[in-house]
């Protein structure tokens, strides 16, 4: 009778000892949060080179982020995940053991390889990252790559107006979080986001009001959240004029 030989790489142990287990839970987590840290550090270039970018158009009103679903992004995200799914595995953690147990030679490995790909991918990120950007003017909307104009819209060209002032809670007794959404649609699913990174609402509400008032004019259909009690958390902070402003910007 012969038997099957086991590969080389895998242990012939059934059951690693704690430490072990252990050393492999504390690997992923180290390698999360290295993930975590390499697309923060690639991720702290990008949004500066966007807004450079963004303040070189004539007349910009508001900018907004076109690069969410870049590979390098995705792909960080993926590597944030892949630890705690590979790693307490290859340590001998049944729980987690997608990959069997592996000789400590072959757990080095990967988590060398895993390091590695990490911060690759950080680097890739700050480098490709950011050239995609999305710019509003009184005229209309641009959207650029790598500081070149890739398509224009008017504002008179927009199919529908969509957002409002919204409030959410985690539960009954949180204190309410508050946000703003201003989005303008066009024919071919394009959407420009003029709520993107709102810093003051008062001169934001002042900036799109020019904007607004030229949809309404063109006759571009409203689908606005009536948010009434969100309305006056922002309407408190500012003047009773930018206050009239932004409660007509964001009119249902």
């Amino acid at each position: 009778m012969t038997y099957a030989r086991r590969p080389s790489h895998m242990i012939e142990k059934d059951e690693a000892d704690p430490l072990t287990k252990m050393s492999g839970v504390a690997f992923a987590l180290l390698l999360i949060v290295g993930a975590i840290v390499a697309l923060s550090w690639g991720d702290g270039s990008v949004e500066p080179r966007m807004e450079a970018a963004a303040n070189q158009t004539p007349g910009m009103v508001a900018w907004w982020r076109e690069d969410v679903n870049q590979l390098p992004l995705l792909l960080g995200i993926v590597l944030a995940l892949s630890p705690m799914i590979l790693v307490p595995g290859a340590f001998g953690v049944r729980s987690r053991q997608l990959l069997p147990m592996l000789r400590p030679r072959w757990r080095a490995a990967l988590v060398a390889a895993l390091a590695m790909m990490i911060a690759a991918d950080g680097l890739a990120y700050r480098m490709l990252g950011g050239r995609d950007i999305g710019v509003a003017t009184t005229e209309g909307a641009t959207w650029l790559r790598n500081g070149l104009p890739r398509e224009r819209w008017r504002w008179e060209q927009a199919i529908g107006v969509s957002g409002g002032c919204w409030t959410s809670r985690r539960n009954s007794l949180s204190e309410p979080t508050y946000g703003l959404n201003y989005l303008v649609h066009f024919p071919n699913g394009r959407d420009a986001r003029l709520s993107f990174r709102i810093q003051d609402v008062g001169p934001w509400a002042s900036q799109v009001r020019v904007i607004d008032d030229r949809l309404t004019a063109a006759g571009v259909t409203r689908a606005m959240e009536d948010g009434a009690g969100c309305l006056a958390h922002y309407s408190e902070s500012i003047s009773k004029e930018d206050g009239d402003v932004l409660r007509h910007v964001l009119r249902p």
